[in-house]
């Protein structure tokens, strides 16, 4: 057995502050987007076809939410953790409700202590915050555990735009060198690097953002270009697996949920809208980018009330 490269980080919350379901005061939209994708259960060819080729869903009719025929214990360990006004622990708070409804259960007891560690499932990567940001869609390449939001750069080519640092679409940043990119690749004749089609560099994903997309969304909202976007992201992995295999450990799913940053808008005005559109999709796989810019994608303002866990017997 191999010794793990990483230490596990369990968080525990003794009280958790909510917004009331009752809340009557809005505060407005996000918009909100979920990418999802379960990497065991779906194959190659349909998991890009979802994830890369497949047209925005616009207010998607809300799937129902299926829990677990056989609910899974996990324990979160802290990813990328950006600009933001709330803990990991308030983070982590939202996400256990979120979870549990789809059968996913907390694994750690009030004291911050695992209980019953051979039945673990699941070790649950939280990264959260405030970043700059262009697509906001999971991962299809560069799945191991030590890949985070951005992969590992991996052999020699174009995508490292003659750097250090492996150029990830997803991440954007140099959108004029995303759009040379994207000239070479709508030119057979230049024998430049084809980013969109070839899907030769790990981690990358193709230029188009869909045809329309930015007119379709509220404020001409335009995923083709970088912006800051509030995000959370779920990366699951087996916890046994981790423990044996260390970094080289394959994600079982992951699940990108984001809203476009507004002006003078604070992470925690949309952390609970995040946490409940994603509720849904964690563990599945979406087709398409689904975008909620209705009721669904809104901020509810309500009084607040305290919940504390009963520490476990």
């Amino acid at each position: 057995m191999h010794r793990p490269l990483f230490a596990l980080v369990l968080c525990a919350v003794t009280a958790r502050v909510l917004a009331a379901d009752t809340a009557d005061e809005i505060k407005g939209f996000a918009p909100v987007t979920v990418s999802s994708a379960n990497y065991r259960t779906t194959p190659r060819a349909e998991l890009l076809r979802a994830v890369e080729d497949a047209s925005p869903a616009i207010n998607p009719e809300a799937p129902t939410l299926q829990p677990l025929k056989k609910p899974q214990r996990f324990v979160f360990v802290r990813g990328e953790i950006f600009d933001s006004d709330l803990t990991y622990e308030q983070v982590t708070a939202l996400l256990t409700t979120a979870l549990a409804k789809k059968g996913y259960l907390n694994g750690v007891d009030a004291r911050g202590r695992i209980y019953d560690p051979e039945n673990i499932d699941l070790l649950l990567r939280v990264s959260y915050g405030t970043r700059l940001w262009r697509l906001p869609t999971v991962r299809t390449q560069g799945l191991n555990y030590d890949d985070g939001m951005i992969a590992r750069p991996r052999g020699l080519g174009l995508q490292l735009l003659g750097g250090e640092q492996s150029w990830d679409q997803r991440a954007g940043g140099n959108d004029d060198a995303l759009t040379a990119m994207a000239n070479n690749d709508a030119n057979p004749a230049s024998g430049g690097f084809s980013s969109a089609s070839s899907r030769a560099a790990p981690g990358q994903v193709a230029v188009d953002t869909g045809a329309g997309s930015a007119a379709l969304l509220p404020g001409g909202t335009d995923f083709g270009s970088t912006r800051e976007f509030h995000l959370i992201v779920v990366d699951a992995f087996d916890y046994h697996e981790l423990r044996q295999n260390g970094r080289d450990t394959k994600r079982l799913w992951s699940t990108f949920v984001s809203a476009p940053k507004q002006p003078r808008q604070n992470f925690s005005s949309v952390a609970a809208a995040l946490a409940r559109n994603a509720m849904s999709y964690f563990g599945e796989t979406t087709h398409g980018l689904q975008v909620y810019s209705d009721a669904r994608a809104e901020v509810k303002i309500g009084e607040l009330i305290e919940v504390r866990d009963e520490p476990k017997k």
